[in-house]
């Protein structure tokens, strides 16, 4: 579950999540803010929030997680994380990703990768053995960390003609290198029960696909990923690089027992809720 956690979190909130959040004096854009609400068997047992900038050639971005619920009495995880970087109509450039988690009453963990670097480098507090499942040199160059991933989805970075979803991204978190893809299925009429959206959405199916590191351990070994899904809807930001943000209004992944979703609860860009 805490990896099927972060997969959903990277996909939109699918990944596991420095740089600064947006600056009153930063340069024109659009700031955003999106919260989820995280359910198994429509149970809540978790909540997301992402806060970010994007201006014409830059970003910067905050997320945290936390669980609730009964849930927190057998399984109790926070993370927190922030990145900046460069952006540009089709490009996206990070510079430093820097995340803190912790499950029950372990140690912090601290993972900061900075891309600044011909190959990107890892900062692990407490360290944690890289050898085992080895990630190389060549696998992590042209990677995002799991920030940069969720805001290259929201700018439409990837966005293509023929794939309103985008077309992917390519992340190395710091412990395994992963590729999370779209497959464009259909528009669809979308209304959330909570009044957050209501309109057209983008339908789309999205592919995990582990390319080396630590393994993901979703389900029982060996077993496939469930799969996922995930309802996309545009919203105007005229001060980013595609004029729109593309923001994930729901996420599920049935499985065997019940359904994951991720179900928009907080929808703001400049600190208010877009024109309906």
């Amino acid at each position: 579950m805490p990896d099927l956690r972060r997969i959903l979190l990277a996909a939109a909130a699918l990944a596991a999540l420095g740089g600064p959040a947006a600056r009153a004096d930063a340069p024109a854009g659009n700031a955003l803010s999106v919260g989820y609400n995280i359910a198994f068997w429509a149970i809540p047992f978790g909540h997301t929030r992402y806060d970010g900038k994007v201006t014409p050639n830059a970003y910067s971005a905050k997320m945290h997680f936390e669980t609730s619920g009964v849930v927190s009495l057998f399984w109790k995880s926070k993370i927190d994380a922030a990145v900046n970087g460069k952006i540009g109509e089709h490009t996206i450039t990070p510079t430093v990703y820097d995340s803190y988690s912790q499950d029950r009453d372990k140690p912090v963990q601290r993972v900061k990768v900075s891309f600044d670097k011909a190959v990107p480098e890892t900062l692990a507090e407490p360290a944690y053995n890289t050898t085992k499942y080895p990630v190389t040199d060549e696998q992590k160059k042209n990677a995002v960390d799991p920030m940069t991933a969720i805001t290259a989805i929201l700018a439409g970075v990837k966005v293509t003609d023929n794939n309103p979803c985008g077309t992917g991204v390519q992340v190395f978190d710091g412990r395994r290198r992963y590729d999370v893809i779209f497959t464009y299925k259909k528009d669809e009429q979308v209304e959330l029960p909570n009044g957050q959206f209501k309109g057209n959405a983008h339908l789309c199916q999205i592919h995990y696909n582990q390319i080396a590191g630590y393994k993901q351990k979703i389900v029982k070994e060996g077993k496939s990923l469930p799969d996922m899904f995930v309802d996309f809807a545009e919203v105007p930001a005229p001060g980013t690089p595609n004029k729109h943000y593309l923001v994930a209004v729901k996420l599920w992944a049935p499985m065997t027992l019940g359904t994951v979703t991720a179900t928009l609860d907080e929808l703001k860009v400049d600190g208010a809720p877009p024109p309906a």
